[in-house]
C-alpha cells in the first residue's frame, strides 16, 4: 500500500479521530424517531461487526450480502465488510425468495448480513451496536473485488457484477468524489434504496470525501421536499421518477431548495419536461446528469446549461471514447441510432460477471451494455433505449422512452411504461401502461393521452392501446420492469 492510498476503514477512522461527535449518518424514518450515527459510533460499531466477520472466517475475495432495508445499518455493514477485507454485496430486502436465493447461490457467501435467518451464517448488525470504545485496533485489510451488485436488468436470470481491483482510495485526491463535485462537509441526500449502485456508491464516496449522508426509509415526494427544507443537504442524488413526482407536488414552486449546490440524476432517461422543471427551479449549473453503467465501461456528464443547448443529450464522454455501431459492428454516421460501445481509460472495464457471459469486447476494450443511441456533430451522446426494450412494429423501430416522455407530460399521469405486445399483423404493437395520479374518468384520460401522443409523435409510435393500472411494477431504484409487464400481457 502506498502512502497516499488508504482503505475506506482507515480514512473513516482518521476522520472519526478529528470529529468524533459529528453526526455522519442520518435515516429519516417515515414513522418513528430519526436514527443517527456519529463518526465515533461508526468506528466502534464497524469494528465490532468486522471482528465478528473475521471470527466467522471472512477473507479477501469473499462476497458478503447485505440484506437490509435502506437504513444506517446498511452503510455500517458495508464499512465493516471493507474493514474485514470482504466485498460488500448489496441486495434488495424485498426480493422474492427465488431471486434472492439465486443471487446467494452465485455468491456462495460464508456470511450474510441480515435481520432474517438464512441457512448460511447470519450476522445481525443490531446485535453489535454497542458503540462504546472497542478493543485493540483492527489491521486494515484490502478488499478485492471492490463491490458486487445484482444486475439491474430484467432477463430473469441472476447475475452479479463485480467491480474488480483493490479497494484503495486517495483521500487527498479522490477521483470519483471530485468528479461528482463533492466537498468536505457536504451533506448528501439519497432518497433511493441503497441496494442500487447509485445511492450506494455515491454515499460511500461522500464518506471518503469527508461528507455526511442523509437517507430516508422510503421515497415519498412530499416527504422528500420536507427533508430537504429541514436538513438543507448540499447534494441530491435522484432518479427521473423522483424528479417527476416532486414536480407534481402542488407546492413545488413554494419549496425552498436553496441549500442544494448540485443535483445528480441518473439510472434512467429523463423526460425533457422534468429536466426543465428542475433547471427552472435550481439553475442549469446545479442540475447534472450522469450516464454510466454498473460495469463502469463508460461515463458521460452534462449540466443543465449544456443540456439546454443540446436538448436530450446525456453529455460528452469523461475519459471515455464512444462508438455507435450497427448490428454488423460497423461504425454509423452521426445522427444515426445504433448500439453504444464505449471504452474508458483506454482499456476494458474493471468488471467481471458471475452468472453471465462477459461483455462483448471489440477493438481492444470497447464494450456495450445494450444501450442504443447516437452522437451529434459536436460529440454529444443521445440515448434511444435499451436494445432489449426496443419495439419493432410493422418494421419500424420504436423507443419506449420517447413515448413515455410524451405521456408523462399529462398532469394526471404519475408514471407510464410502454411495451410491445404480440400482434399477428405488426409483430409487436405499442401498448402503454399508465398509472394515473388521481381519480379521473378513465375514458376521458385515455382520449386525452391519445390526443397528446398524436400531436407529438409519428403515427406508428402512437400507442394502439392504453391500460390504466393502480401501480406500475418498478424496483426500488425507480426502474420500470418492462419485461415483466410485457410477458404478463403476452401470456394472457
Amino acid at each position: 500500500m502506498t502512502e497516499t492510498l488508504k482503505t475506506l476503514g482507515a480514512i473513516l477512522d482518521e476522520l472519526a479521530a478529528d470529529l468524533p461527535e459529528e453526526t455522519l449518518l442520518t435515516t429519516a424514518m417515515n414513522s418513528g424517531p430519526t436514527e443517527t450515527v456519529s463518526r465515533r459510533e461508526l468506528k466502534n460499531w464497524t469494528d465490532n461487526i468486522a471482528r465478528a466477520l473475521l471470527d466467522l472466517g471472512v477473507v479477501t475475495g469473499d462476497l458478503v450480502p447485505i440484506h437490509l432495508p435502506t437504513c444506517n445499518q446498511f452503510l455500517v455493514a458495508a464499512v465493516a465488510i471493507f474493514k474485514a477485507g470482504g466485498t460488500p454485496m448489496p441486495v434488495s430486502s424485498k426480493l422474492p425468495p427465488t431471486e434472492l436465493m439465486g443471487l446467494i447461490d452465485l455468491a456462495q457467501p460464508r456470511v450474510i448480513i441480515s435481520r432474517q435467518a438464512f441457512d448460511q451464517t447470519t450476522v445481525n448488525p443490531d446485535d453489535y451496536s454497542d458503540k462504546s470504545s472497542g478493543s485493540a485496533a483492527l489491521p486494515y485489510r484490502v478488499s478485492k473485488p471492490i463491490k458486487a451488485l445484482a444486475s439491474g436488468g430484467s432477463t430473469g436470470k441472476p447475475k452479479l457484477i463485480l467491480t474488480t481491483g483493490d479497494a484503495l482510495f486517495d483521500p487527498e485526491n479522490p477521483i470519483i468524489p471530485q468528479l461528482m463535485r463533492f466537498e468536505p462537509g457536504d451533506l448528501k441526500y439519497s432518497p433511493g434504496p441503497l441496494y442500487h449502485n447509485g445511492p450506494f456508491w455515491f454515499s460511500l464516496n461522500m464518506l471518503i470525501r469527508g461528507g455526511r449522508v442523509l437517507l430516508n426509509e422510503r421515497f415519498n415526494a412530499a416527504r422528500c421536499l420536507d427533508l430537504i427544507e429541514a436538513y438543507q443537504p448540499t447534494v441530491l442524488n435522484l432518479v427521473p421518477t423522483m424528479m417527476q413526482r416532486m414536480l407534481r407536488e402542488p407546492d413545488w414552486q413554494q419549496r425552498n431548495l436553496d441549500s442544494v449546490r448540485v443535483t445528480w440524476h441518473l439510472a434512467a432517461p429523463c423526460p425533457s419536461w422534468a429536466k426543465e422543471g428542475f433547471i427552472e427551479k435550481l439553475g442549469g449549473e446545479r442540475v447534472l446528469e450522469l450516464w454510466a453503467a454498473t460495469e463502469a465501461n463508460g461515463l458521460t456528464i452534462i449540466d443543465g446549461n449544456e443540456w439546454l443547448q443540446h436538448k436530450g443529450s446525456v453529455g460528452k464522454g469523461i475519459g471515455t471514447e464512444i462508438l455507435i455501431l450497427d448490428e454488423n459492428r460497423e461504425p454509423l454516421p452521426n445522427g444515426v441510432v445504433g448500439e453504444i460501445f464505449t471504452r474508458i481509460a483506454g482499456g476494458p472495464p474493471p468488471c467481471e460477471y458471475l452468472g453471465s457471459q462477459p461483455l462483448e469486447n471489440l477493438l481492444e476494450g470497447f464494450t456495450s451494455v445494450g444501450d442504443l443511441g447516437w452522437l451529434d456533430d459536436d460529440g454529444y451522446l443521445y440515448l434511444a433505449d435499451r436494445r432489449t426494450d426496443l419495439i419493432i412494429s410493422g418494421g419500424s423501430n420504436i423507443f419506449p422512452a420517447e413515448v413515455e416522455a410524451v405521456i408523462t407530460q399529462h398532469p394526471q399521469v404519475r408514471d407510464a411504461a410502454v411495451v410491445g405486445l404480440q400482434d399477428d399483423d405488426l409483430g409487436r404493437r405499442v401498448h402503454a401502461v399508465v398509472e394515473p395520479l388521481a381519480a379521473l374518468d378513465p375514458d376521458t384520460l385515455m382520449l386525452e393521452l391519445l390526443d397528446l401522443c398524436r400531436e407529438q409523435l409519428l403515427n406508428y409510435k402512437v400507442p394502439r392501446t392504453i391500460e390504466l393500472v393502480e401501480t406500475l411494477p418498478r424496483n426500488e431504484a425507480g426502474k420500470i420492469r418492462r419485461t415483466l409487464l410485457r410477458d404478463q400481457r403476452d401470456a394472457q
